[in-house]
């Protein structure tokens, strides 16, 4: 038989298919419902609730300083690594959709937050989408739209959001010399008017 194949030119061919054969009938059985399938390594861990509390009511703050803590006490726990990543490009992307709504007054506080606490997550700036000169970029573009806004309003006559705008870019800048004029202008106003009522 052996010579026959050898002669015809089947040998090859064949040994090819008993190999194939031997081979599936070997990962069929290794998959078979009966035989346990290995669960593949994984380095993700759940946030600890803690942090997750703070991320959902929006206390990034204290939640990088929960992670820096947690790190600090784990430096080789990777799943906690990536999920401060994963936490950190959750809080960029809720600073561009305030942005996008043009609730300036929360993008900047939050770029600001990032910005400020960017030391402290600079080791993993690799692992993000954006950096220390896109966040100020993003910061100053922010600044100058609420800056604009806070004049729209005092234009229209509505200080009292004015006034709100303006002392919300003096949290994040307090030493813009031209937003504290300004402030102290509708100040001045909102308290004629109301003595004149």
């Amino acid at each position: 038989m052996m010579d026959y194949l050898l002669k015809h030119g089947w040998f090859p061919p064949c040994l090819i298919f008993l190999l194939l054969f031997s081979s599936c009938a070997q990962l069929k059985i290794a998959l078979s419902p009966r035989a346990p399938v290995p669960e593949p390594a994984s380095i993700t861990v759940k946030t600890p609730v803690e942090i997750n509390q703070h991320m959902t009511a929006g206390n990034y703050q204290k939640a990088i300083e929960l992670y820096k803590s947690k790190i600090d006490n784990n430096p080789q726990d990777e799943g906690l690594i990536l999920e401060y990543v994963k936490s950190l490009k959750s809080i960029k992307t809720a600073a561009d959709r305030a942005l996008n709504r043009e609730d300036f007054s929360q993008a900047c506080k939050t770029y600001n937050l990032l910005l400020k606490n960017s030391r402290e997550y600079y080791d993993l700036t690799h692992l993000l989408p954006f950096d220390q000169t896109q966040l100020h970029l993003s910061l100053t573009d922010c600044k100058t739209s609420l800056y604009r806004k806070g004049f729209q309003e005092y234009r229209k006559g509505n200080l009292g959001n004015a006034i709100s705008l303006w002392q919300d870019y003096l949290s994040i800048d307090p030493d813009n010399a031209d937003i504290k004029k300004a402030l102290n202008t509708a100040r001045t106003q909102q308290r004629n008017l109301q003595q004149r009522n």
